[in-house]
């Protein structure tokens, strides 16, 4: 995880991988931006390892590089719709096109499928 301050460009870096430019999602914290989101390539579809996703059986390459290989899974804290890595704001806006003004939101468990189903590859 990293960060940047005001008037800095956004950091990129290179896919382990492919070598393709990556990009992660930065919030503003008040004195410059730090990092929420994994860096992801949207060439190959590796992503970054979250130090809070779940535990899971990783490959020797995905050991070395800290970096899910291409084709898996993203990771468990990664925003994923359709089964690749997207922006904070395009998960928000799924998340409210969903359950703003839903009366079915109270359901148990509603919300957690919805965000299992949502990550399912197409």
């Amino acid at each position: 995880m990293s960060g940047y301050a005001y008037g800095e460009k956004e950091p990129t870096g290179p896919c382990p991988y492919c070598s393709a430019e990556c990009h992660a999602d930065f919030v503003d914290i008040g004195v410059g931006y730090d990092q929420c989101g994994p860096y992801h390539c949207e060439a190959c579809g590796a992503s970054e390892i979250g130090p809070y996703d779940e535990p899971r059986e990783l490959g020797p390459d995905e050991k070395r590089t800290g970096w899910y290989a291409p084709g898996s899974d993203p990771g468990s804290s990664a925003n994923v719709i359709g089964g690749k890595v997207v922006p904070a704001h395009q998960m928000i806006n799924a998340y409210y096109g969903k359950f703003a003004g839903n009366p079915d939101y109270e359901k148990p468990n509603l919300v957690e499928d919805w965000f299992k189903e949502i990550r399912k590859k197409t």
